[in-house]
């Protein structure tokens, strides 16, 4: 009951909506239907009250036809409004694709380039050199999963998330995840835990993107615990589906706040208080390339004691 409270106070909540959407007040879609329907209440009480008062049926037809240019109007310019708003995001998702593919040449050339020097010219470099191009690398890298997360954010909202299916053993593909966030979970001091399930845990799936979902789960949960923690990752099959579950005891999201976790851009304010580094797209994504496999993607969390978030997949039961 909270939840469709908030739901409802959030959709009429015009100044959040225009902020959101970028426009003035005055634009917002909200006010401009609640406007539209004021005047057709006053217009049509109006007509009434003339039917009551005057019996001709040439001042009837000009109020009526009064009436119907003015919600005309209003319709035509809520259409242009929302018309404008949609020509404008389709514009802004194209330059972002756009931007995004012409950036990934000149990152991969850098990145090619940093591999050389470390493997060609290392022994001319010393110790301070070398920890230096290793830092580049670093940025580099960081900078190249913004962009990929940008490419998807734009193929996501154009429509053209396109998934390369192929039978995955699921639990060698966490297993590899894990590894590659091995480093982030010693230099956080956390414990990664992950039982391989005894049955078969094939699944025809994109590896590539659940290898995405799967990371942007798991490093979150290690960047967001503070202290001395634990990761614990699990997979179950449940009939023609896999669940999988990861779970931490970090920081936790505040209630108020978790019915906007999937949103692009969202971080949490203890997130921000705490200072962890995010772009807030990995939860969108992650949760766009689940459904698009034909799965599904929740959490439960509590501030100070932890978050588990569960996906599931269709299984391979060919």
């Amino acid at each position: 009951m909270r939840k469709i409270i908030r739901k409802a106070l959030d959709d009429f909540n015009i100044k959040k909506q225009a902020e959101d959407l970028g426009i003035p007040v005055w634009q917002a879609p909200s006010l401009l239907f609640m406007l539209m329907g004021v005047v057709i209440i006053i217009a049509m009480t109006a007509v009434y009250l003339i039917s009551q008062k005057y019996n001709e049926p040439e001042i009837l037809i000009i109020s009526e036809v009064v009436v119907v240019t003015i919600m005309f109007t209003i319709g035509n310019y809520i259409i242009q409004s929302i018309d404008q708003m949609a020509r404008v995001n389709k514009m802004k998702s194209e330059f972002v694709s756009i931007a995004s593919h012409q950036l990934k040449t000149p990152l991969a050339e850098i990145n090619w380039e940093i591999e050389l020097l470390l493997s060609r010219h290392r022994e001319g470099l010393d110790e301070r050199q070398v920890e230096l191009v290793k830092r580049i690398e670093k940025s580099n890298n960081r900078m190249g999963r913004l962009v990929n997360d940008l490419l998807d954010v734009a193929r996501i909202e154009q429509g053209k998330l396109a998934l390369d299916r192929e039978k995955v053993n699921l639990a060698e593909l966490v297993a590899k995840v894990i590894a590659n966030n091995e480093l982030l979970a010693r230099a956080n001091n956390v414990e990664i835990k992950f039982k391989k399930p005894k049955s078969d845990t094939e699944a025809v799936i994109d590896r590539r993107r659940i290898g995405v979902v799967l990371d942007n789960l798991i490093s979150n949960s290690i960047k967001y615990i503070r202290q001395k923690g634990l990761v614990s990752i699990s997979i179950c099959k449940d009939s023609d589906e896999f669940k999988v579950c990861v779970k931490d005891n970090g920081i936790g999201i505040p209630a108020g706040q978790q019915d906007h976790v999937f949103e692009k851009f969202f971080r949490s304010d203890n997130v921000s208080k705490f200072q962890v580094t995010g772009t807030g797209l990995g939860l969108y994504i992650s949760k766009n390339i689940v459904e698009h496999s034909g799965g599904k993607i929740w959490f439960e969390s509590r501030e100070n004691e932890g978050t588990t978030f569960c996906f599931t997949l269709p299984a391979d039961n060919n």
